[in-house]
């Protein structure tokens, strides 16, 4: 018994101990040592005074000897162990500073009827042509030719009008109409006759009235198959809105007025007839995407298939013509073709080589002075080419897939001055050639 009562306090000391130890380490502040002792010794008496005490499991840290008594009284009673309030247990509750998650409810699907699916479409289109209308115009010419007309819409609020090179060319008079009846006579300021662009100014604007400039969206990213709207005047019928799609893009287009390609041209089937010239292709939001200028039709009227100067271009040219007067092409000096079958057969390219095989470089230009070469057959008249020029695929580590991709990366991302690289594939291997790229001459 005596052996037992021994044990016991050899126990209680070790717990008064760790109490203690507990004690000092959690006080968050110093109290006086006789009243740390007076709780140690109220807690002893409470412990050695148990006539049936339960054994407290102990933690890792405890001495061997504290094991071996609880061990021994686990042996020899046959009360469950009391769980401690710091072990682990099924039913713990969080109690850190975790935030606890919330469900999120599922969103609510609506479901439309077909009749209000198209109501939903028509709300829209007519929202969005009250909305811009008022930024399109009306425009009429006099020339030595007779009278013409087209359409265009407002670039700034200082006056500027966007409108194709052809529906002003060689005008001595210019009015612009507006949709709410407002009239003006305007002055030519600048044209680009190879991207067949024009920029007019509005004369004496009433200062009580805005101006409100059309909303610029961009041509880069657009894809066959999405919205496009013509907003213009065909045949003289007044603020006419058409509907289609993107048909086709990066084509590229002989203006008619330079020897120049438009690049990067869209194509619609929207319908665009004589009078939609100078007028916004816009996209689903309304934002301009091109500028319509071309048709091609047998009738000279919509075939569905028209075209537009593509927005990122007039991005380019327009802020030009208002500052200067004039846009300034970068000029690489080589004439090109596409790499097809014929080519690669005779050239001896793989089936899967793509890009723009030069056929001539321009004496003296950047190209030439490059060390780009063209065919060696192409000054030659009335001899067939010798397939031996080099192949332009790719510029600035950009791949060119087209002829019509290399005009359009260059009308679009470059200006004169620009250092860039060339690869091209010569005899079967690719090589990097540094180019400067220079000013395209004014040519007709």
């Amino acid at each position: 018994m005596n052996t037992l009562n021994n044990l016991k306090k050899l126990f209680a000391g070790g717990l008064i101990s760790l109490t203690l130890v507990a004690a000092v380490a959690c006080s968050s502040s110093v109290e006086p040592a006789e009243n740390l002792i007076a709780a140690i010794e109220a807690s002893t008496q409470q412990v050695s005074n148990g006539a049936s005490s339960t054994v407290i499991p102990t933690s890792t840290e405890s001495t061997g000897s504290a094991t071996e008594v609880s061990s021994t009284e686990s042996a020899n009673s046959s009360t469950e162990p009391i769980q401690a309030a710091f072990d682990s247990g099924p039913d713990d509750t969080s109690i850190g500073d975790a935030i606890p998650e919330v469900s999120e409810p599922a969103p609510e699907v609506v479901q439309l009827t077909p009749a209000e699916i198209v109501t939903a479409q028509e709300d829209h289109l007519a929202n969005l042509y009250e909305d811009t209308v008022q930024s399109v115009v009306f425009i009429v010419t006099t020339s030595v030719q007779g009278v013409g007309s087209g359409s265009g819409f407002v670039w700034d609020e200082d006056g500027h009008i966007v409108t194709n090179y052809h529906v002003i060319q060689g005008a001595n008079l210019v009015t612009v109409k507006f949709f709410n009846g407002r009239e003006y006579r305007a002055d030519v300021v600048a044209f680009d006759p190879a991207a067949d662009l024009a920029v007019i100014k509005l004369i004496d604007v009433d200062s009580e009235y805005d101006l409100i400039p059309i909303k610029i969206g961009t041509s880069s990213d657009l894809r066959p198959g999405e919205t496009a709207i013509a907003l213009g005047n065909p045949f003289g019928e007044e603020f006419t809105m058409t509907t289609g799609i993107v048909s086709a893009v990066t084509r590229t287009l002989e203006s008619g007025f330079s020897r120049y390609s438009i690049p990067a041209v869209i194509q619609t089937d929207a319908s665009i007839n004589p009078g939609n010239s100078g007028g916004p292709l816009l996209d689903k939001d309304g934002a301009v995407i091109g500028v319509n200028t071309q048709i091609i039709s047998e009738t000279r009227q919509s075939s569905g298939v028209g075209f537009a100067v593509p927005v990122d271009l007039v991005s380019r040219v327009i802020p030009s013509l208002i500052e200067f007067g004039e846009h300034t092409y970068a000029f690489m000096g080589i004439t090109g073709s596409e790499v097809n079958l014929v080519l690669r057969e005779n050239v001896g390219l793989d089936g899967d080589v793509v890009g723009a095989y030069v056929n001539s470089v321009t004496t003296n230009g950047p190209a030439d002075s490059a060390g780009i070469r063209g065919d060696s057959t192409a000054a030659q008249f009335n001899t067939p080419p010798a397939y031996d020029g080099d192949v332009i695929v790719s510029i600035n580590s950009i791949r060119m897939d087209s002829m019509d991709n290399l005009i359009g990366y260059l009308a679009l991302n470059t200006a004169p001055g620009d250092d860039i690289v060339v690869g091209v594939l010569r005899d079967g291997v690719e090589i990097a050639i540094p180019l400067t790229l220079g000013a395209r001459p004014n040519v007709s």
